[in-house]
């Protein structure tokens, strides 16, 4: 068997495979950080990161870069829809106080180039812009030993480790070929990500709903606001004269939003994502490990994916850094991972399911909205959760409840 090339593979140097790559490298362990793409590079996204993502960020040393690079401060998420607006803010709720009043928003070429020149900045870290991962590299009885992948040229080369991690996002390459990617049927939705110039400067992202699908906005820059169009893959299907014409039928069942974009002017070409769901069947193995949206994606609605991605990266790094010490590649090195993954984030994807169930049906999504509109702690209750720092299992507490309903303030709790 030939001797590793590297501690650590990952496939994909988006924000789960970058972070990594940083804590490892800085850990001293030699890392192959793969993406198919040059960098910087379009990539379709809410482009909004939670409040719970700024801490991840300052442990990076990345947060003031980030401010700096200029991300805007998100101080909540305005919810509009079937004639309702609510206004949910980053509150404290009972005990629990956010680690930041608010969340960022910032393109995500510029938060996506910055992660990666961070990581290959680590002299331990070996950054491989333009590689396209081919397939994996197997021992006896299935152990991963390392990847083969494509150099810019086309030529062939082969890569082997302690560990490979596919961080290559939802349609992963590396999870088909372990055979673990499974299809979501009834939760078939699809992206088209644009933005726009000259809005009004925005303090709050915003969600749209309409029967069939809904707007997510973020303001990422001065007068410049991300706009995703999320919808069932039937409404995508139906003929149409053009995606102009198109994107036009949709924002004229959110005139709030419309009215918004009146005197704006689209930027940016539609760009299309999806299917938004998946899930995978294992996401730990024998020297290899699933991280980000690699293990499985649910459209979240408010925008979690970010701090799935910086979180997944902190729980793999300590497995992944004791494994390497011990020089044990066995899949139960990763227990650990695979225990905080079940416990932290299981709970949010069973979550934003139930969010996406409801949204299935109109008169309940009117429903909820208006309550959200007539109890605004409701709101800040949503909208914590969806901001990472309050654990779901908070809307098991009677107390949590009937502050929110009652309108008083959380910090009586």
């Amino acid at each position: 068997m030939s001797e590793p090339t590297h501690d650590v593979i990952i496939i994909g140097a988006g924000p789960a495979g970058a972070s990594l790559a940083i804590q490892l490298g800085r850990a001293g362990f030699h890392v192959a950080l793969i993406d198919k793409k040059a960098f910087p590079r379009h990539k379709a996204c809410g482009e909004f990161m939670s409040p719970e993502c700024l801490p991840m960020l300052e442990n990076l040393g990345m947060r003031a870069q980030i401010a700096k690079l200029g991300a805007r401060e998100v101080k909540g998420i305005r919810l509009s829809g079937y004639g309702k607006v609510s206004t949910g803010r980053y509150a404290q709720v009972g005990k629990v106080v956010a680690p930041f009043a608010h969340g960022y928003a910032l393109r995500r070429e510029l938060f996506d180039l910055a992660m990666v020149e961070t990581a290959a900045a680590e002299a331990a870290v070996e950054f491989l812009a333009t590689h396209r991962f081919k397939a994996l590299i197997f021992a006896g009885e299935g152990k991963v030993i390392g990847a083969r992948v494509l150099d810019p040229d086309g030529t062939e080369r082969q890569l082997r480790a302690a560990f490979t991690i596919a961080a290559d996002g939802m349609n992963s390459r590396v999870a088909r070929s372990l055979g673990v990617r499974r299809e979501l049927p009834w939760l078939r939705k699809f992206a088209l990500v644009t933005r726009y110039q000259g809005t009004k400067d925005l303090e709050t992202a915003e969600v749209h709903f309409f029967p069939g699908g809904y707007f997510a906005c973020a303001p990422v820059d001065a007068g410049l606001l991300s706009m995703n169009l999320v919808l069932d893959q039937e409404e995508l299907a139906r003929p149409r004269e053009s995606w102009d014409a198109f994107l036009a039928e949709y924002l004229a069942l959110a005139p709030d939003l419309a009215s918004r974009l009146r005197p704006a002017t689209r930027v940016d070409p539609l760009r299309g994502i999806g299917p938004l769901a998946c899930r995978t069947t294992q996401q730990t193995f024998h020297g290899a490990a699933l991280l980000g949206d690699s293990c499985g994606y649910v459209d979240p609605v408010t925008g979690e994916g970010i701090y799935f991605a910086l979180r997944g990266a902190e729980l793999l790094s300590a497995d992944l850094q004791r494994a390497l010490h011990m020089k044990n590649y066995d899949r139960g090195m990763l227990r650990g991972y695979r225990r905080a993954r079940r416990r932290e984030f299981q709970p949010r994807m069973a979550f934003a399911k139930l969010l996406q169930r409801g949204m299935k049906r109109p008169l309940l999504t009117r429903a909820v909205l208006g309550l959200l509109e007539d109890r605004p702690k409701l709101a800040d209750l949503l909208v914590a959760i969806t901001g990472d720092y309050v654990p779901v299992g908070c809307l098991l507490k009677p107390s949590v409840w009937r502050h929110a309903l009652a309108r008083s303030s959380w910090a009586a709790t």
